[in-house]
């Protein structure tokens, strides 16, 4: 005869049971990309701006404009900004950053990661000039990149090209043929009418974009210095770099040669669309990039049909010099070559539904944690 389970063994199993299924009934039901784009705040990056003495009224002006509301309001970027004397004995950390700028004039300005991406060192760095604070803080493809996030893709595929075309042409056609796929077979889950928050689920859709990006591109270098600074080990890897961004311009993490498979692709894929199981931005994977964009406002807008957002503060430029586009397949997929900046979107050509959140493996697993709890009272009361 077998030994009966201990009563407090037995509790320890319905309580973990029915916290699965607790976290079931309770997860969100909006996708990861759209509860990214209406809740989870970008964390601002930091500029940093080093000098000796007192600033010139000018200067002072020039870190004005290195705030979320700096460039007279245009930019709502996400990013604080601190300056450090130098002559005033600066605390470790700060002097390290400026160890790196060798053979730097000064005022000398340092961008970092947000402090919750814990990414040491700088970015970028430059001279405090009104130029380059409009680089770091704006670029073309980041604009369109914003545009196309609030007004029709779910998620946008970033390849950063190594400048080998046989090589980047490889991953740029599996990327795009891998995700033409998924939008043919990936559902979005069924909202449940508490989760939405927007009051415009009927506009939620599946739909990418693939943007290729050639790491020489002058106007995005500190865009693309950003990408490659989002994990350890990127700058050392001589291959094309696959970047799904979404949300308030979130990106996942980095597809690296090799990995540029197709189960990886899914995974992310399917990650980015399924439902929010985790509300909390810092317990999910990603890192922020920084993005000059009101995204209250800019979110708003989509829920108002008859609005264009390209005429909208911050996006005005996003698609400016493009010089061609053709369809490829009517509703399917259309191509546009900006500059060095070629992007492709992708759409599926029938509407996306799924299932509710609460399927019958659902419904087993919390009858067996009701029927656990009922035995566990029962040999707690034979005790």
């Amino acid at each position: 005869m077998l030994p009966r389970p201990s009563p407090l063994r037995v509790l320890a199993l319905a309580a973990a049971v029915s916290a699965i299924v607790t976290a079931s009934l309770w997860a969100c039901s909006v996708p990861v990309f759209r509860y990214a784009l209406e809740r989870w705040l970008a964390d601002p990056y930091q500029a940093v701006v080093f000098h000796r003495g007192s600033l010139t009224t000018a200067q002072q002006a020039q870190i004005k404009n290195l705030t979320p509301n700096g460039l007279a309001g245009r930019l709502h970027a996400n990013v604080s900004t601190r300056t450090v004397d130098l002559d005033q004995k600066p605390d470790a950390e700060s002097l390290a950053l400026w160890q790196q700028s060798k053979g730097a004039t000064l005022p000398w300005l340092a961008l970092r990661y947000p402090a919750a991406a814990k990414i040491p060192g700088a970015i970028w760095s430059g001279p405090l000039t009104e130029l380059a604070i409009q680089q770091a803080l704006d670029s073309p493809l980041r604009r369109d990149i914003v545009h196309r996030l609030t007004k029709s893709d779910s998620v946008v595929w970033v390849l950063l090209e190594i400048g080998d075309q046989q090589r980047d042409n490889a991953a740029a056609n599996l990327l795009q043929a891998r995700l033409t796929y998924l939008t043919s077979v990936l559902k979005l889950p069924k909202l449940d009418p508490q989760d939405v928050v927007s009051g415009a689920e009927e506009q939620l859709r599946l739909s990418f974009s693939t943007v290729r990006l050639a790491r020489t591109n002058a106007a995005e270098q500190v865009f693309a210095s950003m990408l490659l600074g989002s994990e350890p080990d990127l700058h050392e890897i001589a291959e094309p770099l696959v970047f799904p961004i979404f949300g308030r311009g979130r990106a996942l993490y980095a597809l690296a040669g090799k990995g540029i498979t197709h189960e990886n692709i899914d995974q992310a894929a399917s990650f980015l669309i399924g439902a929010c199981s985790c509300e909390v931005k810092e317990q999910n994977p990603g890192v922020d990039l920084l993005l000059a964009a009101n995204w209250d406002k800019l979110f708003k807008a989509t829920l108002a049909p008859d609005k264009d957002l390209a005429s909208l503060p911050g996006l005005t430029g996003g698609a400016k010099g493009a010089t061609s586009r053709k369809t490829k397949e009517a509703g399917t997929s259309t191509s546009e070559n900006t500059g060095a900046v070629e992007v492709v979107s992708i759409q599926p050509t029938e509407p996306v539904t799924a299932p509710g959140p609460m399927t019958g493996t659902s419904l087993w697993i919390a009858g067996l944690a009701i029927a656990l709890l009922v035995a566990a009272g029962a040999l707690l009361k034979g005790r």
